[in-house]
């Protein structure tokens, strides 16, 4: 066409970029008409015209795809697209092909601005002048995102919905997924930064630009150190709020800041360090180094930001990253392998031991300090292995990792022990029974989502604790804030005194898992003869109230009873006597009060 005279090369060159798309399109679709035209404005940069003319014309039957690069190099690049002195001489559609999206020449001018002020604040002196060109890149990133409409997908961010609420309204983000770094000097630095990002978006900001513009920061993301945002890419954002639609609900926006701003600068701290250690020790730490990228997963691994995920793992798991971290940590690999990096195992064993240690000296100091007022359960076999127990409550201080420790010992001895009476029962024995098959499904069911677990209660008529809740009772369970829900169990419950509830309030607000339940008996699933009679007898209302007040007697006398060195001196078998002995005066007393007789009816013929 070029030859017959039909396309006219100078002629292309003086009209505009509108019109010369209308003209391709004369001879082939609207979207190849853009493309080739967007080949066609990027040759007119070349300073030798003519030649880039004669590249365009032998590259419209087959376009060799470019190198990806940086979002900012692009920019760079195309500052003197992004600057049109007129709207003909704008070369529009290299610039929309460039950056995925339509833009005007308006678009274009701030576009170009904000790429002029990076390059002016590009050689900065200091920290805040490094922050500043920070915070430019980032606004330049930002607004090209905006014009591009790329948005969070709407079914994931509903997905996400109920996990966010859950994990919100809390500075749970150092006690939770910190835990690994306990005995870390930047854990404790970085208490301030998650407070500073808690206070304002601006400081959340500043503390992501003085992250990114670090001159470590590229062989970190290199390497797959977990740095995260808050922005439309979900994949990009801690997996406990994976959804924007909290971004602006007061208090909520405020503790995601505070969530991750305290995870990815002490990442970020904790890498600096070691990859200088690694240096000292003559490590390779160059981009893309395999010591790198071991140092930046024992970083990810103890603070819960290990592993891959997708869309269907994370629909199902509550944290599948957390689990894949936990995992990780006690992976005994990652302490011997000779392949990984010297510096990384020295590190993941001063982590566990570090973190271990800390831990086993906070339950020292409450059993110390905390007298017969505190328990502390020393068999990995029960639930309550790790905890600080003060009446009905317990405080979990080992990151949750304290589960896993139970549920290895229960498999590996086949026994598992009553948090209620203390009993030790064998895995499997005897009718009703849990194996060791139900207690590895009770461990996975734990960890679910709030979505998914939803769907498994509703078609198991019960959640993983054995309780039976109607779908709505449900479904509101799993938009209650564990901190503030957790909350409010303790202080509902009379089993603490004033100062023992506010002192556990604290360790909780940062991540310590809090959870308030006593020795009970639900009535309602009791589906004996006598309970029949008995709520026939005295109606719904005082049925439930005699179930409360039967409850707590069983609960006060069980636990006064577990303290005592006689109980735990008994076997098995006779401690269940024992209690059932408790429970049966307790009934008998509760149907005293109530004025209630149990009928024999006559037997069937």
């Amino acid at each position: 066409m070029i030859k017959s005279g039909e396309v006219d090369i100078d002629k292309l060159s003086s009209i505009s970029s509108k019109d010369r798309i209308a003209f391709f399109m004369k001879i082939m679709n609207e979207r190849n008409a853009k493309e080739v035209n967007a080949i066609f404005e990027s040759k007119l940069l070349l300073k030798n015209q003519k030649k880039g003319m004669v590249t365009w014309a032998k590259q419209i039957t087959g376009i060799t795809p470019e190198a990806k690069n940086t979002l900012i190099d692009k920019i760079e690049r195309m500052s003197n697209i992004l600057s049109p002195e007129n709207e003909k001489d704008f070369l529009q559609s290299l610039a929309s092909k460039r950056l995925g999206a339509d833009i005007t020449i308006e678009e274009a001018n701030k576009i170009a601005e904000m790429s002029k002020k990076v390059s002016e604040l590009k050689n900065y002196t200091d920290t805040q002048g490094r922050i500043k060109y920070g915070r430019a890149r980032m606004d330049l990133v930002d607004y090209v995102n905006k014009l591009s409409g790329k948005k969070a997908n709407l079914v994931k961010n509903i997905i996400g919905l109920p996990r966010a609420v859950l994990a919100t309204l809390d500075l749970s983000a150092p006690l939770n997924q910190g835990w690994g770094m306990l005995s870390r000097k930047e854990f404790y630095k970085n208490i301030s930064t998650m407070f500073k990002a808690l206070k304002n978006e601006d400081n959340f900001l500043n503390i992501q630009a003085e992250i990114m513009t670090r001159d470590t920061f590229k062989r970190a993301k290199k390497a797959g150190l977990r740095i995260n945002d808050l922005g439309e890419n979900l994949e990009l954002r801690e997996e406990a709020f994976m959804t924007t639609l909290l971004d602006k609900v007061p208090g909520v926006s405020a503790s995601q800041r505070a969530y991750t701003s305290f995870l990815n600068k002490l990442r970020m701290d904790v890498f600096d360090d070691l990859l200088s250690k690694a240096e000292i020790a003559g490590e390779d730490v160059g981009l893309g180094s395999k010591d790198l990228e071991d140092i930046a997963n024992v970083v990810n691994a103890f603070t819960g930001g290990y592993g891959q995920t997708n869309a269907l793992v994370n629909a199902a798991l509550f944290s599948p990253r957390k689990l894949q971290s936990t995992i990780k940590m006690i992976d005994p690999r990652t302490y011997t392998d000779p392949k990984t990096s010297k510096t990384a195992r020295k590190a993941a064993t001063r982590n566990l031991l570090g973190s271990l240690a800390i831990t086993a000296t906070i339950l020292t100091l409450a059993d110390v300090l905390g007298g017969d007022n505190i328990e502390i359960e020393e068999d990995p076999r029960s639930s309550d292995f790790g905890k600080i127990k003060t009446g009905n409550t317990r405080l979990d201080v080992s990151g949750g990792n304290a589960s896993y420790a139970t549920l290895i010992s229960r498999l590996l001895t086949q026994k598992t022990k009553s948090t209620n009476t203390g009993v030790i029962s064998k895995l499997g024995y005897g009718f009703g029974s849990p194996t060791g098959f139900d207690v590895g499904v009770g461990f996975i069911r734990n960890k679910f989502s709030p979505l998914f677990s939803l769907i498994v209660d509703s078609f198991s008529g019960e959640n993983s604790i054995g309780e039976k809740k109607t779908i709505p009772q449900s479904v509101v369970d799993r938009f209650k804030p564990m901190f503030i829900n957790s909350i409010y169990e303790l202080y509902k419950d009379d089993s603490t005194g004033a100062f023992g509830k506010a002192v556990l309030t604290v360790p909780a607000l940062f991540g310590a898992g809090l959870s308030t339940y006593s020795i009970s008996e639900n009535w309602q699933d009791k589906t004996s003869q006598e309970m029949t009679q008995f709520k026939a007898s005295v109606g719904e209302e005082k049925f439930n109230e005699a179930n409360q007040k039967y409850n707590k007697i069983i609960s006060e006398e069980i636990t006064a009873l577990k303290k005592t060195d006689k109980y735990q001196a008994l076997s098995s078998e006779d401690k269940l006597k024992e209690i059932s002995d408790i429970k049966d005066e307790a009934k008998k007393d509760i149907f005293k009060e109530y004025n209630f007789k149990k009928k024999t009816l006559p037997k069937k013929k």
